[in-house]
């Protein structure tokens, strides 16, 4: 079932490339709002056990939901909810959607529209100047290589570990830590970011596993080999680090065309089909 699941809802997102706009998290905001006013003034709300309500409460009713189809006969039922949960959880957009524009606009030759598209979209930090292409380039693949995990590897790997209800708390994670940045919830924002780094410590090693198989493996291993069990090394440093060994480039080194991000986008499908492979093997084992 776990198989044809991911099978299900990565064709719909990567080849068929439908429903992602179907993707909205407004009922989230609102039901943290009303939480919110419910515990208005207590202070455990703004500690781990008010993080935990907010995050475990969709995850609970999912669970319930799908307890409720959990016979053998109505297997149908628990496929279709869960590819639709683990879709859901994907994204939220496409990753080749995302930077449609910005390799539009470096085809015109425009690296500040390009620069802007990113921006516009907050995966570029804020900056004073618009960066030099080559830098951009640069930046703009690192991008592409933790985007990757934050949108695909790591719901996949929780999916496949816990099932949708993990997937979806995954995401869920990342929503909220969205929204404790537009509205400046001060109090969840170290937690959620802690909780983040250790929901993402096994996401970043698959996915840098998966680099590291579909590219370069030696060059690869031999730079990041340190950061595979240490416990407080940055998880995105871990993949951009990974994944551009694993493309054969040099630190610090760019080339001024897009070559390098269409290279970085391949080869993010291809460990997106190499871990569906690997997924197939370890859901007939166990």
């Amino acid at each position: 079932m776990t198989l044809i699941c991911l099978l299900a809802a990565l064709a719909v997102e990567l080849h068929f490339k439908l429903g992602s706009e179907y993707r909205k998290f407004g009922w989230f905001a609102q039901m943290r709002e009303y939480l919110a006013d419910l515990f208005i003034g207590k202070a455990f709300f703004d500690s781990w056990l008010g993080l935990g309500i907010i995050l475990l409460l969709p995850a609970i009713a999912i669970n319930i939901l799908i307890s409720v189809f959990d016979t053998t006969w109505l297997w149908p039922i628990q496929f279709i909810l869960g590819a639709t949960i683990l879709f859901y959880s994907l994204g939220p957009a496409p990753l080749e959607k995302s930077f449609s524009s910005y390799f539009q606009a470096l085809e015109r030759g425009d690296a500040e529209a390009a620069y802007l598209h990113l921006k516009d979209q907050q995966l570029f930090e804020e900056a004073e100047e618009p960066p030099e292409q080559d830098e951009l380039i640069r930046t703009t693949t690192r991008l592409i290589l933790t985007e990757s995990s934050k949108r695909y590897f790591g719901v996949i790997t929780w999916f496949i570990l816990l099932g949708p209800v993990a997937a979806l708390f995954y995401r869920l994670a990342y929503v909220y830590k969205d929204l404790c940045a537009d509205e400046e919830f001060d109090d969840h924002r170290p937690l959620i970011a802690q909780l983040l780094h250790w929901l993402d410590w096994l996401p970043a090693r698959v996915t840098s596993l998966m680099f590291l198989l579909t590219g370069d493996f030696v060059n690869g291993l031999y730079r990041v080999q340190d950061y595979l069990t240490d416990f407080d090394a940055d998880n995105n440093q871990l993949i951009s680090e990974t994944g551009i060994a694993a493309l054969g480039l040099e630190i610090g080194v760019s080339d001024t065309t897009a070559k390098e991000n269409i290279d970085a986008m391949a080869m993010v499908k291809r460990s997106i089909i190499f871990y569906l492979v690997i997924g197939a093997i370890f859901t007939i084992l166990f």
